[in-house]
C-alpha cells in the first residue's frame, strides 16, 4: 500500500476504532465493588489537533511512555506513528516500528494507526533526502487540504525525517508546527544533546533554512521531566498489559548494560512534553481570533524569539531578524504526569 493510501485510510478507520476501544475498555473494566466504571473521557466535539508522532522508540524508554499517553489523549487525532533510529547498536528504526506494533497490540489498537518506518541513518547531506515511509507520510500529511484541524508533527530524536520532508516539498513549512523535544536552551545552545547529535545537518537545515515554526523543549527543560520507579510501579505498573509492558522496561533497563551502570530511582520522561504541549492545550486569547486556536499552554512558559543560527557543534548564534520560533522554559510536570496516571487508570482500571 503507498504511503498516502496508509495514512489517508486512517480517517476511514479512526471513528470505528475509536468506538471499538471504547467499548474493549468497558468490557475489559467490568465493574467495581458492582458499579460500572465510567468509559474514558472524549470532548464531545472530537479531537482539535492531528500529530504524527515520531521517535526513536528503540533508544530511551522516555519515547514508549510519551507514545501510550498520546494513544490516550483524544484531543489528538495520530495520523501515524514513525519509527526513528539513533545511530546506536540496535537503536534502529525497524526496532522502533516493531515496539510501536508492540504497544498498539497490548493496548488493544492493533492497526488503528499507521506505523511507518523512518531512515535507516542520518543524513550525508541536506540535498539528499532520504524518502522514507516516515517522511513521504508528512508530505501527504501536511498537504491534506480534507482536513481543517491543524498539524503537529512531534518529534522525541532526531530531525531527519523532518528535514527530508521539507527538502521533499518546501511547502509544507507553511502546513504544520514542529514541535521538537532537542537541543539546548538560549542563548548559547550547548554541545552533545543527544537529539541534536542524532543528525546534526538535519537539525541545522530545520533551524537555519525552513520557515517551519518550531517549539523547542531544550534539555534544560526536559530533564526536569522526572518521575520515581516507585511512581511508576503504583501508577503505571496495575493498569493494563501495557502498564505492566511498560513498568517492566523500566524495572529491566540496568541489565541492558549488565548492571555495570546504577541507574538509581529515578527516570526522565523527557518526550511526555510532546504530549502535554499538543493535546494539554488551552484556549488562544481572544485577541488571536476570529479563528479558534488552541496554542495556549499557560502553565509550560517559552518565549518567542527570532531563530538563532544553529552551528555545526549545537552552539546557537544569535540573528536580529527572521522567523520566531518558541522555545520553552518550563513544562508544566505536574499536569503532564498526572494526566499519564489518570489515563492508565481510567482506561485501564486495576483489578
Amino acid at each position: 500500500m503507498l504511503v498516502e493510501e496508509t495514512v489517508m485510510s486512517f480517517d476511514r478507520r479512526c471513528a470505528l476504532a475509536t468506538l471499538a476501544a471504547l467499548a474493549g475498555t468497558a468490557l475489559a473494566s467490568g465493574s467495581v465493588l458492582g458499579k460500572a466504571a465510567p468509559l474514558p473521557f472524549v470532548p464531545a466535539v472530537g479531537p482539535r489537533s492531528r500529530v504524527i508522532f515520531v521517535n526513536d522508540l528503540s533508544g530511551d524508554l522516555d519515547g514508549l511512555y510519551a507514545l501510550v499517553h498520546a494513544l490516550l489523549s483524544p484531543t489528538i487525532a495520530i495520523r501515524a506513528i514513525v519509527g526513528t533510529g539513533t545511530g546506536r547498536e540496535g537503536e534502529t528504526a525497524g526496532r522502533s516500528v516493531e515496539l510501536a506494533n508492540e504497544i498498539l497490540s497490548l493496548m488493544g489498537r492493533s492497526g488503528s494507526v499507521p506505523v511507518l518506518a523512518g531512515a535507516p541513518a542520518k543524513l550525508a547531506a541536506i540535498q539528499q533526502p532520504d524518502r522514507s515511509a516516515g517522511a513521504l507520510a508528512i508530505v501527504a500529511e501536511a498537504m491534506r487540504e480534507d482536513s481543517p484541524l491543524p498539524l503537529y508533527v512531534a518529534v522525541g530524536g532526531g530531525l531527519t525525517e523532518v528535514a527530508s520532508a521539507l527538502r521533499i516539498e518546501p511547502r509544507i513549512a507553511g502546513r504544520m508546527t514542529l514541535v521538537w523535544i532537542g537541543g539546548d536552551a538560549l542563548p548559547g545552545g550547548g554541545v552533545g544533546e543527544t537529539n541534536f547529535t542524532i543528525d546534526p545537518v538535519a537539525a541545522r537545515f530545520v533551524f537555519n533554512e525552513t520557515a517551519v515554526p518550531i517549539w523547542q523543549v531544550p534539555r534544560a527543560v526536559y530533564a526536569t521531566c522526572m518521575v520515581s520507579a516507585s511512581e511508576l510501579q503504583a501508577f503505571v505498573a496495575p493498569h493494563g498489559k501495557i502498564g505492566k509492558w511498560l513498568y517492566d522496561q523500566v524495572a529491566n533497563a540496568p541489565a541492558r548494560f549488565r548492571n555495570h551502570l546504577n541507574m538509581g530511582e529515578t527516570w526522565t520522561l523527557g518526550d511526555n512534553p510532546l504530549v502535554l504541549l499538543t493535546a494539554l492545550t488551552g484556549w488562544t486569547p481572544s485577541s488571536y481570533r476570529p479563528a479558534f486556536r488552541y496554542e495556549n499552554t499557560g502553565s509550560s512558559a517559552f518565549d518567542d524569539v527570532v531563530a538563532p543560527t544553529l552551528n555545526e557543534d549545537g552552539t546557537f548564534s544569535p540573528r536580529n531578524e527572521g522567523r520566531k520560533i518558541r522555545v520553552y522554559t518550563s513544562a508544566d510536570n505536574r499536569m503532564m504526569l498526572n494526566d499519564m496516571f489518570a489515563k492508565l487508570r481510567i482506561n485501564y482500571p486495576a483489578r
